[in-house]
């Protein structure tokens, strides 16, 4: 008797088959290059608290579209931005081409962040930001932590991006509603419900996106993120034997994030960086 197929997981479904779709509805985050600055600026800012710097190479991941790889590989980094979806990857080197890297990188492969296809200390610095951490179970969340500070080499830095928790369910509104014009889809009608799970502390979101002018549907379906108080992510680190670790934030704010925002989950609150030396 054959085994029913295990259900897929979310990330599976938006990121994989809704490549273009996402990058439309996070645009207020995907295609914000002052956001980037800022971030990278914050991430520098706490490599320098503990004493080192952004150095390569350099491993994003979860990299989703390569706004950070792109960014530091700019800054003369030699960096890998790593992701597990096909069309944010294309996406990644169709920016890369267009940013004048001339083909002198980042490098971006696939690979899915719960098992990395790479030695022991293979990179300087590993960063995993833009809220790409708390996607899974907390026993797979467990192993990309592992997994990141595995291939972190002895004296390397890393450094994770996640949501000020209270801060984002301070403002959480059950229901939003907004019209987003798209690059690759015009004018999209956008919608999500959201709720918090407080035993299992993950925000669950049902989303609906059509096409404005015609009422097509062109995706419907759930996800959910666990969130983190950061003196949870800070104990984690420590467990795995980082020193030094350390956090900063910033607030974006709503004017830094442009108009027509679709889902930033997060973004206009508080973005808290932790961070440790191996």
């Amino acid at each position: 008797m054959t085994e029913p197929a295990s259900p897929r997981h979310w990330t599976e479904i938006v990121y994989q088959e809704n490549a273009k779709l996402l990058y439309d509805v996070e645009a207020a985050v995907f295609q914000n290059d002052d956001l980037t600055r800022r971030e990278l600026a914050a991430v520098s800012q706490l490599a320098e608290r503990l004493g080192t710097r952004i150095q390569s190479p350099v491993i994003d991941i979860a990299c989703g579209p390569g706004r950070h790889s792109i960014a530091l590989t700019q800054q003369g980094l030699d960096v890998t931005g790593l992701d597990f979806s096909p069309g944010l990857l294309k996406l990644a080197k169709e920016s890369a081409a267009a940013s004048g890297c001339n083909g002198e990188g980042p490098l971006f492969v696939s690979g899915d962040m719960r098992k990395l296809d790479y030695p022991d200390n293979s990179f300087q610095t590993v960063l995993m930001l833009g809220n790409s951490f708390g996607y899974f179970s907390d026993s797979d969340n467990e192993a990309a932590l592992k997994e990141a500070i595995r291939v972190l080499a002895s004296g390397g830095f890393l450094c994770i991006e996640i949501t000020n928790k209270q801060e984002y369910l301070d403002t959480l509104e059950p229901y939003m509603e907004e019209i987003v014009e798209g690059r690759f889809n015009t004018r999209l009608k956008c919608e999500w419900r959201k709720s918090w799970d407080a035993d299992t502390r993950r925000v669950t979101t049902w989303e609906k996106h059509c096409a404005a002018d015609t009422g097509e549907v062109l995706y419907e379906g759930p996800y959910d993120v666990r969130l983190f108080e950061h003196q949870e992510v800070t104990g984690m680190l420590e467990e795995q034997g980082l020193r030094s670790v350390s956090c900063l934030s910033f607030s974006p704010g709503r004017e830094s994030l442009e108009k027509g925002l679709g889902e930033t989950f997060g973004a206009m609150e508080e973005i808290v960086f932790i961070g440790g030396i191996k």
